[in-house]
């Protein structure tokens, strides 16, 4: 679904876990949290994104880059396959590799099967990120631990998008309770973001996302009233 131009929005709509994906359709065509392979309830996850970029009238295959806001297997075991197909590159924050190594191991044991290697082509790390885009469509990363040590925030300043996994949510916050997770760096990360004053479109990891200055900030302030104050 075409949020604004070069942005594409494709929210999980099964009925076990999975994440939100984004397209960014600029100069690189870039997936970010290509989600999982199947979830716990066998859902094709894959394969439902398969179907909303073809209504939008893309192609797996024409993916140059993928980048993960942050390990966790809904956000990311899709990575590899979706490489696999089309010869992208990815990178996730070096700090949430270790996630990737159980998940092989699992989905190895649980498939009866290797699956596509998820070792990064290059990492993530806080500043512009350096891919050969045009100075008009950089993307800015942020590192925003406290879901997990690796989490990191993608901002869009052209199109004053900030993309968050699962940092933050509409009227919530990613769980600091698995392994690596930590709140006083989630609040930490909460209050880096809140201080990103032009951010008109918030896109999150899970549920829906906002639209709007005032939402978005409105949203920011509900966040710290609630959780960390």
């Amino acid at each position: 679904m075409k949020l604004l131009e070069q942005i594409y929005w494709y929210p999980w709509q099964g009925s076990g876990n999975n994440c939100n994906s984004i397209l960014f359709a600029g100069k690189k065509m870039i997936l970010i949290d290509p989600g999982h392979i199947y979830n716990e309830f066998r859902e094709s996850c894959l394969d439902a994104l398969d179907r909303q970029l073809s209504a939008d009238g893309f192609s797996m295959e024409q993916v140059e880059l993928i980048l993960c806001t942050h390990g966790h297997p809904d956000h990311v075991e899709a990575a590899g396959m979706v490489r696999a197909r089309s010869g992208a590159q990815f990178a996730l924050h070096r700090q949430d590799e270790f996630i990737l190594e159980v998940l092989e191991q699992h989905y190895a044991a649980a498939a009866g099967q290797e699956m596509p290697s998820l070792k990064p082509d290059f990492y993530l790390q806080e500043g512009v990120l350096d891919i050969g885009l045009d100075e008009a469509e950089q993307i800015a990363v942020y590192h925003t631990p406290g879901h997990s040590p690796g989490s990191v925030c993608l901002y869009i300043p052209h199109l004053k998008t900030m993309i968050t996994g699962d940092t933050i949510f509409q009227n919530s916050i990613g769980r600091a309770d698995l392994p690596g997770g930590d709140m006083a760096e989630l609040e930490e990360s909460v209050g880096k973001l809140a201080g990103i004053e032009d951010v008109e479109l918030l896109l999150p990891g899970h549920m829906d996302y906002l639209s709007g200055r005032e939402n978005v900030e409105r949203n920011y302030e509900r966040i710290r009233r609630y959780f960390f104050r």
